[in-house]
């Protein structure tokens, strides 16, 4: 609960902190114990409650969300095409069939996990940087207030049924920052 209040009080930087520290959980799935934290009622957040409800405040609510749609929808795929990019001529066939459909899987529904997996434990220090650019696009989003939220994912699916809801604010431009993040990744993974 103390931990909760703590970084909700940092704002922006609290939105990144969680981003880095959800992702770097990921292996061992306790990311779950910490989404609790911010997306449910526990210590006054609730974003995906009053997300759906419309019962939050614009660029606020969603704050603890929106950073996620340009890392699962955009820069998760990017790594994915550096990978087949680089991967060798022999075995391409067999990796563009993985990573077609782990992109694919984490653009359209936010899950990340089976494109994560491929390389966490072949390159940890990658994966690291994966977990601080994440934070860091939490902390853009956060930062300019640009929200949208999701009932179960970051993934095109839950964009767009938060585009319309009357408490997103410019979530086009999580669109914008997912096309910076695609060729961040891209380029970083290769």
């Amino acid at each position: 609960f103390n931990f909760g209040q703590w970084i909700s009080g940092l704002g922006s930087v609290g939105a990144g902190l969680y981003g880095f520290f959800n992702r770097l959980l990921i292996p061992t799935g306790l990311h779950h114990a910490l989404n609790s934290v911010f997306w449910f009622d526990t210590v006054g957040i609730n974003d995906i409650g009053n997300f759906l409800a419309s019962e939050g405040e614009q660029g606020l609510t969603g704050r603890y969300q929106a950073g996620f749609f340009p890392i699962m929808m955009f820069g998760l795929p990017g790594a994915a095409l550096a990978m087949y990019h680089t991967a060798k001529t022999e075995y391409r066939k067999a990796a563009a069939s993985v990573l077609l459909a782990t992109a694919f899987t984490a653009f359209l529904t936010g899950v990340t996990e089976p494109l994560e997996f491929s390389f966490m434990f072949l390159a940890p220090l990658l994966y690291v940087v994966h977990a601080l650019l994440t934070g860091f696009s939490m902390f853009i989003a956060a930062s300019f207030e640009w929200t949208a939220g999701f009932s179960f994912s970051a993934g095109a699916i839950d964009y767009v049924l938060s585009y319309f809801n009357p408490i997103a604010s410019q979530p086009y431009m999580l669109i914008v920052q997912g096309l910076v993040f695609f060729a961040i990744y891209y380029f970083l993974f290769r």
